[in-house]
């Protein structure tokens, strides 16, 4: 198990890998597509399913690459929200942002 002060130093490391390899492409993929919808509206119908999918993409890019990044370094579980006693969530898919413990293993995050 690692100590507190190495658990977070890794877990702001992973978080902010999470950040650039997660968040940014997921925000430019969502306004290209954006972009790329308005310029087919309102007859080009191909154009608007591409920016559809490619926004749709855009998410299943920011889960899984949360699910590969955002993790907890002592238990190697995605850090999600807690209820208000401190135990996981039940939700299926969410991740908390500026956890100060590990839901799961008490270990350290900030």
């Amino acid at each position: 198990m690692e100590s507190g002060a190495a658990s977070i130093t890794e877990f702001n490391r992973r978080k902010r890998t999470f950040m650039i390899r997660g968040i940014v492409p997921v925000v430019g993929m969502v306004l290209l597509g954006c972009g790329v919808m308005a310029m087919g509206l309102p007859d080009n119908k191909p154009i608007v399913l591409a920016a559809n999918l490619l926004i749709f993409f855009a998410g299943v890019w920011f889960v899984i690459s949360a699910k590969r990044h955002y993790r907890c370094p002592v238990c190697e579980k995605v850090v999600v929200p807690t209820k208000d006693d401190g135990t996981p969530s039940e939700i299926s898919f969410g991740i908390a942002y500026k956890p100060k413990v590990c839901p799961y293993c008490s270990a350290q995050l900030s």
